[in-house]
């Protein structure tokens, strides 16, 4: 065959190869395997070359370019459906996102994906295309279709990051998801919560005795890395029967220290096989697990009741050490989640929360008045169960959610074969979706005075709520967030107790700018540190 016919036959083998197999499924968790593939078509190639020619280097390079050939072509028609055949080539976005997957990825500086999804969707409107396959939305109906409890879409290929670890949250399988569902539910009943509350009461005069340590010698606290210290340290007890110790020694436990050396990767949002390709490069992400073998080390059978023990009940007494290799992956999977879903978020709202309250101080007499009346005399604290239902306290929390929510965009679902409709617009079917949170809350389709902190909206005030549905802070159906009713109370409960025993202001210095000019969207949001002193009322 002449050798210009060799290489066009290359090219189209490519060609033929994205259309009849790469362009359908998924492939992520394949990036392995093709890196061998290849590796071993190069090889292969070379060796027969070298025997038919006797010549290594050019068997080597005509090998190499027929490799390049085929994936020139595969590229081509890569390239060509992406940009003009696509079912999303519709769809208002930048060119570079028809283009490829990390395409956002280089569009972020500081891990800032939250609010550059806010000015494209300033620029594009409300329904955006972020990705080849990939849409953002907006519009106020989106949240319900897209998260509610009667959604056609499942959880996307972003799911699949950690593969092969597998927990509660990265569950894709609706089934699988419920089911384990239950198992979690157990841990959040009422009898379970109460006992917690009392628990949480603890760490939280720690974090008061803390704050009084500051307040008398004037020394400013830096709330983000308290509040995270707290926040770890109730969890730690929650999951494993005891803190980390964090609030006693006023640094982070090396296992958190770790885990946060490993959240700003994250939020480079690359593309999920790039996720999979470096956890599978060895000496990579070497030292990220220790972290899991440290939450396997504390995960046994507590003396008392907390979620540990709700997710070990279902293996019906049996060692820990003799249970199926699936089991034990899925359980020490949650184990992580116990932690990390419970303290990163808790702790953003609650710096959160005083970041506003510093700036709208009328906010903390109100709450003050509404909260007077329920404080225990003796002890400062606060039955949740008489403050679960104020007005001003749960429209503070939610006006933090809705402007600070914990997952401020990156909650991505995948549309069912025959597609979804979203206000009249067809969106086509397998294309990964999602509502970025903090773009709807600051969007004035769905909120009256978006950039507004203006807690007697959710209560008073309700045509400042455009569109209810829009509000979805803890998502919905069946993969709503199942700590939720832990995550309220101890909201609640720290909020109502700290700002009857403090007054708070900003520091000498501190204007707040770093809070939110520092903060990264790491999947969850992280704020930026917050300077504040505390004087004891």
């Amino acid at each position: 065959m002449h050798p210009v016919s060799v290489y066009i036959s290359a090219v189209l083998s490519g060609i033929i190869s994205h259309a009849a197999y790469f362009n359908k499924g998924e492939h992520h968790l394949h990036g392995v395997l093709y890196v061998k593939l290849l590796v071993l078509g190069i090889s292969s190639g070379t060796a027969i070359l070298l025997y038919l020619e006797q010549n290594a280097s050019t068997a080597f390079i005509t090998t190499i370019n027929l490799t390049a050939a085929y994936l020139l072509g595969l590229y081509i028609s890569l390239l060509i459906y992406r940009i003009f055949l696509h079912p999303l080539r519709e769809f208002p976005g930048p060119f570079g996102a028809r283009i490829s997957t990390a395409w956002m990825t280089t569009q972020l500086k500081n891990n800032n994906q939250h609010t550059r999804l806010l000015e494209l969707h300033q620029q594009y409107g409300p329904f955006l295309r972020i990705g080849p396959s990939d849409i953002s939305v907006i519009h106020p109906k989106a949240p319900e279709i897209v998260y509610g409890p009667k959604s056609r879409c499942f959880k996307g290929i972003a799911y699949d990051m950690s593969h092969p670890e597998v927990s509660l949250q990265l569950m894709r399988d609706p089934v699988q998801h419920h089911a384990r569902r239950r198992v979690w539910s157990s841990a959040f009943s009422d009898r379970l919560l109460r006992g917690y509350e009392q628990r949480i009461r603890g760490y939280r005069e720690k974090l008061v005795t803390r704050l009084k340590e500051m307040s008398a010698t004037g020394e400013p606290v830096n709330i983000r890395k308290w509040f995270n210290l707290y926040s770890f340290d109730v969890m730690g007890d929650l999951s494993f029967g005891e803190g980390f110790g964090s609030l006693e020694r006023g640094e982070e436990h090396w296992a958190i220290r770790l885990l946060n050396g490993f959240v700003d990767p994250i939020g480079l949002f690359l593309p999920t096989w790039a996720f999979v390709l470096l956890a599978a490069t060895p000496g990579l992400s070497g030292e990220f697990w220790k972290f899991p073998a440290f939450c396997r080390e504390r995960m046994n059978t507590p003396e008392i009741a907390d979620v540990s023990s709700s997710l070990i009940a279902p293996l019906d007494g049996r060692d820990l050490s003799k249970i199926s290799p699936a089991e034990r992956n899925l359980l020490y999977s949650d184990a992580r989640v116990i932690v990390i879903a419970g303290s990163d978020t808790t702790s953003g709202a609650l710096s959160a929360i005083f970041y506003e309250l510093v700036r709208h101080p009328e906010e903390i007499e109100k709450l003050r008045a509404e909260l007077a009346p329920y404080a225990n005399e003796a002890s400062g604290e606060f039955l949740h169960s008489t403050i679960a239902h104020l007005d001003h306290l749960n429209g503070v929390i939610n006006e933090i959610l809705r402007l600070y929510p914990a997952v401020p965009s990156a909650l991505q679902r995948k549309t069912a074969p025959e597609g979804i409709a979203i206000a009249g617009v067809h969106i086509p079917g397998n294309i990964h979706i999602m509502c970025p949170m903090y773009t709807i809350g600051r969007s004035e389709l769905a909120y009256e005075r978006p950039n507004e902190f203006i807690p007697e909206r959710w209560y008073k005030c309700s045509e400042l709520v455009k569109e209810k549905g829009a509000f979805m802070p803890f998502s919905a159906g069946e993969f709503n967030c199942v700590g939720r009713p832990l995550a309220l109370m101890n909201l609640r409960t720290t909020v109502a107790r700290l700002i009857m025993e403090f007054d708070v202001t900003f520091a000498p210095g501190e204007d707040g700018s770093r809070f939110m000019g520092d903060a990264k969207d790491n999947f969850v949001f992280y704020a930026g540190n917050l300077d504040l002193i505390f004087t004891r009322r």
